[in-house]
């Protein structure tokens, strides 16, 4: 009937203003306004127009966070064991991640020290590798013809390969039990049973020189068949190349499966990724700071994203999974994985926050280390 509501849309946001403040430390140019260093002209219209300029910059950069948000698609992302659902916007700008009733409320919990320690990176210099959390909502609906009801939390957080052309993605923790995918050992199977099929086949062209005289006018036919069919292929290749280009990007970009430590250390055949010495000390000053920090609120089981872009020689980096504190699940999860410890085996990858800031610290000093220059100064 006219008039009628037939479904009801929720949408909660936490930490409106603080988010707000983010977004714009975060997605802002940062270009110099030409107004305030303008030298002639009123001092008063000049500050006039710089208000103006920026309160006009503050509104582009929410109306292109919500253009971004306004269309996503679901994102199988690989490497990780929770099983939370993922999206990702179809800019590539934000990935958005759905996350549990109690890790929201932990991170509600430490949401004012989460801002106060982004505020250091954004005014003050602090050196950081924090994947940044933009936004964070909870969306529900309520259908009244069904009666069903559903409600999610989502975050919103920066996609930190945006722009870029990763060829391998590393998911480091720091820990090499358990920390090993499948899908490396499939590979290496299936070359190999690429290899096998072409020394089959070389070794059966040698044996069948003779009959391979006599089937010379079949594939003569064959060949003629194809080419008289590639012609009706023709026009359907030139009518769906413009939805394969599309569907381009997105295979490309989850076919690229998120590899471990122990793939890691496979890819680099146990010695550390080498940095130069700016890039080594950035990097080093940004893990001391962020695991600092992450200690002291009772955060752990976060890891490191390595991408590596070999177009600009460039690793990508940012630390994800921040948002699960020290509690009594996770205490107990330590237990139960560390009953079944043989003597001299790896330990579990739950451990207490300090420890967990030290392992991980630790890990890093061996998977990255400083090449010299000749600028370098000892």
């Amino acid at each position: 009937e006219k008039g009628q509501q037939l479904c009801k849309f929720v949408c909660t946001t936490f930490w409106s203003v603080q988010f707000n403040a983010v977004r714009q430390a975060f997605m802002n140019p940062q270009i110099s306004s030409k107004d305030s260093s303008s030298s002639g002209g009123d001092a008063g219209g000049a500050s006039g127009s710089s208000k103006s300029s920026s309160g006009t910059n503050r509104l582009d950069i929410e109306k292109s966070y919500i253009r971004s948000l306004a269309t996503s698609f679901a994102w199988a992302a690989s490497g990780g064991k929770s099983g939370a659902a993922f999206s990702r916007t179809t800019d590539d700008r934000f990935v958005i991640k759905c996350i549990s009733r109690t890790e929201l409320q932990m991170f509600l919990d430490c949401a004012p020290a989460y801002f106060e320690y982004l505020s250091k990176a954004f005014f003050h210099g602090l050196p950081t590798v924090l994947c940044k959390i933009v936004g964070v909502y909870q969306i529900g609906y309520h259908n009244r013809v069904t009666g069903r009801r559903t409600m999610e939390q989502v975050a919103v957080m920066q996609n930190i390969f945006f722009g870029r052309k990763i060829s391998k993605i590393f998911d480091l923790k720091g820990s090499l039990r358990g920390r090993f995918t499948r899908q490396g050992n499939v590979e290496k199977e299936k070359k190999s049973s690429k290899k096998k099929n072409k020394q089959y086949r070389r070794s059966k062209s040698e044996n069948t020189t003779s009959d391979s005289d006599s089937f010379s006018s079949c594939d003569e036919d064959d060949d003629d068949t194809l080419s008289t069919s590639s012609g009706g292929i023709e026009k359907d290749e030139k009518a769906s190349s413009n939805n394969a280009d599309k569907g381009e990007k997105a295979e490309k970009s989850e076919s690229i499966s998120t590899l471990l430590d122990g793939d890691f250390l496979e890819f680099t055949n146990g010695r550390p990724l080498p940095l130069t010495d700016r890039a080594k000390a950035v990097f080093h000053m940004s893990i001391l700071n962020d695991t600092l920090f992450l200690s002291i609120i009772n955060v752990l089981d976060y890891s490191i994203l390595v991408g590596i872009d070999e177009e600009k020689m460039e690793l990508v980096v940012g630390i994800i999974d921040f948002m699960r504190q020290y509690d009594i699940l996770k205490q107990m999860e330590r237990v139960g994985k560390s009953l079944p410890m043989v003597v001299g085996s790896e330990a579990p990858t739950i451990i207490q926050p300090p420890l967990y800031k030290a392992r991980f610290t630790n890990a890093m000093e061996r998977y990255f280390m400083t090449v010299p220059s000749k600028w370098t100064t000892i």
